[in-house]
């Protein structure tokens, strides 16, 4: 968990998204179970990007609202056509919660397919797993270096920590090795 709050302010519901824009802010909200309402938010577009930085793992992100820090993980991110943040969804989360989250898989022993004169792959690069907030990894590795071609890698191969459920269908290919 990063030892940072990030500082996020309030904003109306009644402010219109393209003018928090057109101030170099991202509109967003922040919402939970365990939160009576969701929580409006404005950031600024250059502290927003290095939050995302930050948390290119996806995460605990201390966040900083009204002087109360808030634990957060993104839940989504939207962007225009063009690549650019319009809009972020965090989720509150609390010491032991169960949550959902997509989590990337690294894959190690590149170099040995380069060798081998072949490359992975990849068509699914997160598995969504379920379990309490501290136990979900920030990724998840695989070793790819023992592989062939036309070896396959599904969501089913990847080990899990224990008391992390998958929630990405078993049989979801994740990546091919190809020549």
């Amino acid at each position: 968990m990063a030892e940072i709050a990030f500082k996020i302010d309030n904003r109306s519901l009644k402010q219109q998204p393209k003018n928090i824009r057109k101030e170099g802010k991202i509109p967003g909200i922040i919402y939970g179970e365990f939160l009576k309402t969701p929580i409006p938010i404005q950031v600024k577009n250059n502290i927003l990007t290095k939050l995302l930085k930050s948390n290119s793992n996806g995460s605990i992100i201390p966040l900083n609202v009204e002087n109360k820090i808030r634990n957060c993980v993104v839940k989504d991110v939207q962007k225009d056509h063009l690549g650019n943040l319009i809009h972020i969804d965090f989720q509150y989360v609390k010491d032991n919660e169960v949550i959902k989250m997509k989590i990337p898989v690294k894959y190690l022993g590149q170099e040995n397919l380069e060798n081998k004169r072949l490359v992975l792959e990849t068509y699914t690069p997160f598995l969504e797993l379920q379990g309490e907030v501290e136990k979900i990894p920030e990724f998840i590795e695989f070793d790819i270096s023992n592989l062939n071609y036309e070896d396959k890698v599904f969501a089913k191969d990847i080990p899990l920590p224990k008391d992390i459920n998958l929630l990405t269908e078993t049989e979801t290919l994740l990546a091919i090795v190809n020549g």
